[in-house]
């Protein structure tokens, strides 16, 4: 869900839930060409992911964090992608355990029982797990755990959806899972902060993360309801709703790169994941030998937590929608503003 738009600053929000969701594509990496670190302090990291890293989002995220600390000289990777299915993963994570990885990424809730069954067997070696809320007090002495803050992903997200005016806004979400209910109340706290003559219509699941087809199709339904604008929550979803959203000529929030420049011809904005500063600080604890026993959430105060610079889609969109925005964010930052 990484993507370039500016970073979010403030204050973490006191309620804090979670996000596991699938994706990646495989990629592995030769010896850095990093300056700053030698050769003796790269750290060897092996990462797996549930789905493609063409994504566009959580999965890309991770990813692109890699490769841009490999660039950095940092590490040496070896990322395998489609490992959602445990049978699959866990002798992947005991491999690369066992040919001495420092770190083993398991990124996607997916992955999380598999990476506690091998670093059992594996003291020495440091794991991360990621899931939903209560992943973080599953912390080991050599497993840290994450999250990211679902509030803040939902209710931003809402905010920017209710800022640009559109109604009835629709929703296209992935599965009936608590972390997407919770992400998806959040959404409509934001909308009705932003607009409070919004209406919302009934949410839709399309029954899986990456089902682009039924995405397309309750996009299609929810604009014959008389949807403006439709929000979905990425991965692989996010394409169907993208294009739908475009060829209907509505509004979109949510919609990944992944889907195409014509399908973000209409996406107004997406609240994204930068997985770079919680991987970097993940590496940096390993080279000194303090990692473990606690676990992470990303958020907008610590980088973790990005958003795609907001697009007018020609016209359609109020120029001020990034400076209420950043109002936003600076309300979260000094406490006057709180979410949840």
């Amino acid at each position: 869900m990484r993507r370039s738009g500016a970073l979010l600053t403030g204050a973490v929000l006191t309620t804090v839930a979670a996000l596991g969701l699938a994706g990646c594509s495989s990629s592995s990496a030769g010896t850095s060409t990093g300056t700053a670190t030698s050769a003796a302090e790269v750290i060897k990291v092996g990462a797996l992911t549930p789905g493609n890293t063409n994504d566009g989002a959580f999965n890309q995220a991770l990813a692109d964090a890699l490769q841009k600390l490999e660039d950095e000289g940092l590490i040496d990777y070896e990322l395998r992608d489609q490992m959602s299915d445990p049978a699959e993963s866990e002798p992947v994570i005991a491999d690369f355990a066992s040919q001495g990885y420092d770190l083993i990424i398991g990124h996607g809730i997916e992955l999380g029982d598999a990476v506690f069954s091998v670093a059992e067997q594996f003291p020495d070696v440091k794991f991360t797990a990621s899931g939903g809320p209560d992943i973080l007090e599953k912390y080991t002495d050599n497993v840290e755990t994450w999250t990211y803050d679902t509030p803040q992903v939902g209710y931003l997200s809402g905010y920017i959806a209710g800022l640009t005016g559109a109604t009835p806004i629709g929703r296209v979400e992935s599965l009936e899972l608590d972390f997407v209910k919770a992400t998806d109340a959040f959404f409509q706290q934001g909308v009705t902060a932003a607009n409070p003559s919004a209406t919302l219509l009934p949410v839709v699941y399309a029954g899986s993360f990456d089902d682009a087809q039924a995405a397309a199709a309750a996009t299609t339904g929810l604009v014959g309801q008389g949807a403006q604008l439709v929000y979905t929550t990425g991965d692989g979803i996010a394409t169907g709703v993208g294009s739908a959203a475009a060829d209907a000529g509505v509004l979109s929030v949510g919609v990944s790169s992944a889907a195409g420049e014509a399908a973000l011809a209409t996406n107004v904005s997406t609240v994204d994941l930068d997985m770079y500063p919680i991987v970097k600080a993940w590496v940096e604890e390993v080279a000194a030998g303090d990692f473990g026993g606690k676990g992470v959430t990303s958020t907008v105060q610590n980088g973790g937590i990005v958003y795609q610079p907001v697009n007018t889609v020609d016209g359609k969109v109020s120029d001020d929608v990034a400076t209420k925005l950043d109002e936003l964010i600076a309300g979260i930052g000094d406490g006057s503003v709180t979410i949840g």
